[in-house]
């Protein structure tokens, strides 16, 4: 992720980012032919990424179970882990409709600046 390349969140960013899609994928109809899901990365005090999806028949949920607990039981932490990362993970939609899952994640070593300011060039004449 070019974008947060000079930040302490690099990694973290693209574990949210990997994870949240991955889900969209596998647990929701975008993950079935003609689906699609949607990435957004903001960069500032607070880094968010939220990745909508098409809905499927449930809500995201985070699992609190132990993390060493038996094999048999691996797998469904995803949520857990990125709740872990982040200042503030949330869900918002519903099943028919599509969720979007978002996180907002502290980001230090890069402020942002906002847009570039460009100045408009008139065309030879």
């Amino acid at each position: 992720m070019f974008l947060f390349a000079d930040t302490s969140i690099a990694s973290d960013v693209g574990f949210v980012v990997t994870e949240l899609a991955s889900n969209a994928v596998r647990h929701t109809r975008s993950g079935q032919q003609g689906g699609q899901f949607t990435v957004e990365v903001v960069l500032g005090g607070l880094a968010y990424v939220g990745v909508s999806d098409l809905g499927g028949g449930g809500y995201p949920t985070v699992r609190y179970d132990p993390l060493n607990g038996p094999v048999e039981s691996e797998g469904k932490r995803g949520l857990r882990a990125v709740s872990q990362l982040a200042a503030m993970l949330g869900v918002h939609g519903d099943p028919m409709e599509g969720h979007t899952v978002w996180a907002d994640l502290v980001c230090v070593g890069k402020s942002y600046e906002g847009p570039t300011q460009s100045t408009p060039v008139k065309p030879a004449t």
